[in-house]
């Protein structure tokens, strides 16, 4: 058997070789743009489309064409993260993407929105907004030191945490003042500044050469299979991963739909329910980025996840705003153990020739997540929303334990069982 024996810097250290490091800080503000505006959508488009249609299941529709890309096109963007200078992928991105949200921003003021315009803005957005993970994260790796990755992601995680504190609320108080539109060309100013911070960066890394990367883009993806399936911590990290995204993030997709039917409340405090999950996360993940030691990432993560899970059952039951929002806070506390360490287990384990390979197989376990939406808008549409979160919840909560219980070593941090 084999554990894991990374040694780290001191505390202090760490914090000051992240934070000192121009390329890791223009990375984290990329980050942080991105992440408030995906949550900023996330509330705003699930509002506006439950007010424009008013069913469930097109909520859910939404969620799915937003996500979907990342599982179809992650594994493709981590071999071109791999043989192409992420820089210009990073910048390119960011771009296209402040270019899209102009577009549907002029479309809401023009009167001329649609539910079909919609539908495409989420597609295109998804789409290349599936950079986002697999290059950003994959830069990070590049930018700082192997032993004080914990600390830079557990700093970058905080920070997109947080960020799902000011999304929400941001997209509740436009949507109850402005309008949708506010929510379209606030993702163009934030997607622009990202592509500034992007071209600005001095990130050279030159390109891998070998024949891993030279012999054509089905070995290259195999490549990236055949690690994951070999090393059991990233195997399990996998299998958790999309069980986390088809059966505990799509409840996301509901709150709207439960903060009105449900919970009897506006946009605004819809905004604030989800900020208060964004807070309990922000609060996770610093304490992770400052106690989280090698020896217990998996633990974290298979920890964290459960909580999650068991938090998003609570919240389905919860009759009323107020016994709902503590439970928000614990189960974003929660969630940020699973998110944080999600990263930090892949990039501490993969070999960097292949770091954006298996960095992309993640992303497509990510990318499980719109079919999760479509499972729970089908099911709000037979039993309603609250049941619907209910079931996936306790599917989620199945499932990973039995995961858990088939490779015990897991917890124990052991990349190989008996």
């Amino acid at each position: 058997m084999e554990s894991n024996g990374l040694q780290q810097k001191p505390l202090d250290q760490r914090v000051g070789m992240v934070i000192s490091n121009p390329n890791y800080r223009r990375l984290w503000g990329i980050g942080l743009l991105s992440r408030t505006m995906h949550w900023l959508e996330t509330v705003a488009l699930g509002i506006f489309v439950f007010e424009l249609t008013g069913s469930p299941f097109w909520v859910g529709v939404v969620g799915f064409l937003r996500l979907v890309p990342m599982f179809i096109f992650g594994p493709v963007v981590g071999l071109i993260a791999d043989r192409m200078n992420r820089k210009i992928l990073m910048g390119s991105a960011m771009a296209i993407l402040a270019c899209v949200y102009t577009v549907m921003g002029l479309l809401v003021v023009s009167g001329d929105i649609e539910l079909w315009h919609i539908c495409i803005g989420a597609t295109v957005a998804g789409l290349v907004g599936s950079t986002d993970y697999v290059v950003r994260r994959a830069m990070i790796g590049d930018v700082v030191d192997s032993d004080a990755i914990s600390t830079a992601i557990g700093i970058d995680m905080a920070t997109s945490n947080f960020s799902r504190v000011i999304g929400p609320v941001g997209a509740g108080a436009f949507l109850a003042t402005i309008g949708v539109q506010a929510a379209y060309f606030s993702g163009a100013v934030l997607f622009g500044m990202g592509a500034v911070l992007a071209f600005s960066m001095s990130y050279v890394v030159a390109p891998l050469q070998g024949p891993a990367v030279n012999s054509g883009y089905f070995a290259n993806l195999s490549a990236g299979l055949r690690h994951v399936r070999a090393d059991r911590i990233i195997f399990v990290t996998i299998i958790i991963t999309m069980v986390m995204n088809l059966f505990g993030f799509p409840y996301q997709h509901m709150v709207p739909v439960i903060g009105s039917e449900t919970l009897q409340v506006g946009p605004l405090l819809v905004g604030i329910l989800l900020a208060t999950e964004g807070l309990g996360a922000t609060i996770g993940s610093l304490m992770i980025a400052l106690k989280a030691r090698p020896s217990g990432y998996t633990r974290v993560y298979a920890f964290g996840s459960i909580g999650f899970l068991i938090a998003i059952l609570l919240f389905s039951l919860s009759p009323s705003f107020w016994m709902t929002l503590p439970i928000m806070v614990i189960g974003g506390f929660s969630m940020s153990g699973f998110a944080t360490m999600q990263s930090i287990i892949v990039i501490t384990s993969a070999p960097i020739e292949i770091r954006g390979r298996v960095l992309g197989v993640l992303a497509a376990a990510i990318g499980t997540g719109p079919f999760g939406a479509l499972i729970v808008g089908s099911l709000a549409v037979i039993w309603g929303a609250n049941n619907a979160v209910t079931a996936i919840a306790v599917t989620g909560l199945i499932l990973t334990t039995l995961t858990l219980i088939a490779w015990p070593a897991f917890l124990r941090n052991l990349r190989h069982s008996d």
